[in-house]
């Protein structure tokens, strides 16, 4: 603002580095097309509460496992991928108190590889999985 108002004043042109408001929307569309982040509608699975769904990734393919609890429960969401039917954990979250969420990082899920959240109410010992995607 500093710099406009002194432009203008002067009537001098701002900095080249100087980025306005509309290359700035530009750049950030420019980004979200680049990576898309998408729910997987097969994927949630709800206990007494906690609750644990997937989101995909494009270009990828990747997944992600996201939980949530809400009155205070104190939940553990874990990520398993099958490739070739062989189960494995590779990734976990855990949360608790009121209205909190975790997520994990993407991991690859393409061509041969099946992915699904579990969840755990480390409360009361309720415990579930997803479908596999």
């Amino acid at each position: 603002m500093a710099t406009a108002l002194a432009s203008a004043a002067t009537g001098m042109a701002s900095p080249a580095h100087a980025t306005t408001t509309s290359q700035s929307r530009i750049a950030t569309s420019a980004a979200s097309a680049a990576s898309k982040v998408y729910f997987i509608s097969s994927s949630p699975v709800t206990i007494p509460g906690c609750k644990a769904w997937m989101n995909g990734k494009k270009p990828g393919p990747k997944v992600q496992g996201l939980v949530q609890t809400w009155s205070g429960s104190d939940c553990a969401m874990r990520l398993e991928i099958d490739h070739n039917q062989q189960i494995k954990w590779v990734d976990s979250a855990g949360i608790g108190g009121s209205l909190n969420k975790g997520s994990t990082k993407f991991h690859y899920d393409g061509r041969g590889y099946k992915a699904r959240v579990c969840v755990n109410n480390l409360n009361n010992g309720w415990d579930d999985c997803g479908a596999w995607y």
